[in-house]
């Protein structure tokens, strides 16, 4: 929101006109993609149909081809034909298991030969399958019932010459010594259509082409522009389950369903272009488009309007404005008159009676003027009265020297070096600016604490830590030297034994300046600690800023220049025990520039 204050209102009106015809294109967007949706659904619901379909007629053509072999495996002349021994039964068995062999192919169409495989190398076909079936005969497991060869190429054998070979063990299914053994493998040689039924007639509507695979990726039978035959190397490898997804083939995009059917081993394949699903939501997109494009020289003739009808007046108002800053006086009279909305209006008619309130209040101005500046020439001599008489603090200062001067020739180094850290101090506190650097401000406190080790000799001890990236901090000027002279005359004098004056000053996590005072002295009792933080609350500092709060340089006057300076977040911390000494914590900040100290 603060930033588009800060825009002007054409921009702001543009951004407002975009950000609608976002939205109505989000909605469109969303619409179309919700008819897709709907649209690619209703697909896949047709698909899955489909394919349902196709796997009750593969399951239902499937059992009635395992049934009719199943009943030859188990007919009992197939199975004394096998194990036969002498030559003339095996002939009149071999007429009977003719008969059986053609009548049980004219109960399933599609059937092309039927053959028997001894173990002993005795056979029987009726449509010449010997040859080509018997290189198949090892392929068949001990434990299978039923085993799916997929699709097989016999040149010049059958009709059509890609055929779907299906496999199954003969058992010796009588009492004796021979009971369970193999004797021999029954093969059924069958069109596609004979186990899969005519796919071409599932799949005729929404230009789908539907195709059964077996375990090589080659196409038994199918719809469309397949052959029976055909490699699909497009097709991955799946081998469980049903699986979406997109394929290439010819050239083209097709969005793929495959189920795997682990029975036979081959997987029912349906597929139907994407250009062909999305068909019908061209017309949608090209209505879709044509309404956001209406929408859009609608909004932009509306923007025009309302940006002529806000903006013009505006603009006149501003170069009125403009000419009334260049102080011509000749137009200084003069009022406006602004065309357009309601509010524009009004707002002219509250400009015009401003100025002619400014009128007024600038004559009542001039008469107030003249009698102000009687009495500011009247202030200004009594404040030169006052600082006539006012001591001149570079006396004071020269005659400090005068005294250095003077220990020098007499020999006094003591009072030389006493008289000259104060003269530093005393001429720190009068010149400069308000803010300095904070190595500056603790080259003063270091002159402040030679006069006191001059005058306490070895029975204190101080100590600086100070972190090398805060010594070129801006802090306000003479805010160390009152809390360290507290700490001494307060803190470390009353006490009998040594004592220790810490000074630390780093960083914090916020990048705020820290200067932590700590003595080792004799503290503070607990009503005059509370008295202190009392002196140093933010009651106490309003009463400062309002002129009742006291003068004198100390805590309370120190922390007042600080939050005036900085700001009510930084200021001082007390924490103090009594016979465990005193810890003042002063918190500035670093970043931006401080202001003028006070």
């Amino acid at each position: 929101m603060t930033l588009l204050r800060k825009l002007t209102i054409r921009s702001q009106l543009f951004i407002i006109a975009l950000s609608i015809a976002f939205v109505v294109l989000f909605i469109l967007l969303s619409s179309y993609w919700q008819m897709s949706k709907i649209i690619g659904s209703n697909n896949e619901k047709y698909t899955s149909d489909l394919i349902l379909q196709m796997k009750q007629t593969i399951h239902s053509n499937k059992d009635v081809l395992e049934r009719l072999m199943m009943n030859i495996a188990f007919n009992s002349d197939v199975q004394s034909f096998l194990i036969e021994q002498d030559k003339v039964q095996t002939f009149m068995l071999s007429k009977r298991i003719d008969s059986l062999l053609i009548n049980s192919r004219t109960l399933k169409e599609g059937i092309l030969d039927i053959v028997i495989h001894g173990e002993n190398g005795r056979w029987i076909d009726i449509s010449g399958g010997r040859g080509p079936t018997k290189l198949y005969q090892g392929a068949l497991g001990e434990d299978e019932s039923f085993h799916y060869y997929g699709l097989q190429r016999f040149a010049g054998q059958y009709d059509p010459e890609n055929v779907f070979l299906i496999g199954a063990k003969i058992k010796y299914s009588q009492p004796g010594a021979k009971f369970n053994d193999t004797i021999g493998t029954l093969f059924f040689v069958v069109s596609p259509e004979a186990l899969l039924g005519e796919i071409s007639e599932l799949s005729s509507e929404m230009n789908t082409t539907s195709f059964f695979v077996d375990w090589q990726k080659r196409v038994v039978s199918g719809s469309g522009a397949l052959e029976n035959g055909v490699e699909l190397d497009a097709l991955s490898d799946e081998r469980s389950g049903s699986v979406k997804r997109e394929i290439k083939w010819n050239g083209k995009t097709y969005v793929a369903h495959t189920e795997y059917l682990s029975e036979i081993k081959s997987s029912i394949v349906s597929m139907i272009p994407k250009e062909a699903l999305m068909r019908d939501m061209n017309a949608v997109r090209l209505f879709f488009i044509a309404v956001f494009l209406f929408g859009s020289v609608v909004l932009l003739v509306l923007f025009g309007i309302i940006a002529g009808n806000i903006l013009l007046p505006l603009k006149k108002l501003m170069m009125f404005m403009n000419m009334l800053k260049r102080g011509d006086l000749g137009k200084l009279k003069s009022r406006i008159d602004l065309d357009g909305y309601v509010e524009i209006s009004l707002m002219a008619n509250e400009f015009n009676h401003m100025l002619n309130q400014i009128d007024a209040l600038t004559r009542e101005l001039l008469n107030t003027n003249a009698a102000l500046y009687g009495a500011e020439l009247e202030k200004k001599k009594s404040e030169l009265a006052y600082l006539r008489s006012q001591i001149n603090p570079h006396f004071l200062y020269n005659t400090l020297e005068m005294i250095k001067g003077m220990a020098a020739v007499k020999g006094a180094q003591e009072i030389r070096e006493a008289a000259s850290s104060l003269g530093r101090i005393f001429r720190y506190s009068i010149k400069g600016e308000g803010i300095v650097p904070l190595h500056t401000e603790l080259s003063i406190v270091e002159s402040y604490l030679q006069i006191q080790r001059m005058r306490f000799g070895s029975r204190f001890i101080f100590t600086f830590d100070i972190d090398g990236n805060a010594l070129q901090c801006q802090v306000p000027k003479m805010i160390l030297q009152p809390i360290v002279e507290n700490a001494v005359y307060h803190g470390l004098e009353p006490k009998e034994q040594h004592g220790i004056l810490k000074i630390k000053a780093y960083l914090d996590e916020r990048n705020d300046l820290i200067v932590v005072v700590e003595d080792d002295g004799v503290g503070m009792e607990p009503e005059r600690l509370a008295a202190l933080r009392n002196a140093l609350s933010d009651e106490q500092y309003k009463r400062q800023l309002d002129g009742e709060g006291g003068g004198s340089i100390g805590f309370s006057n120190v922390n007042a220049r600080i939050k005036l300076t900085c700001g009510s977040d930084y200021g001082l911390e007390v924490v103090s025990a009594e016979n465990a000494g005193t810890r003042v914590r002063v918190k500035l900040p670093t970043k931006g520039e401080v202001p003028n100290a006070i």
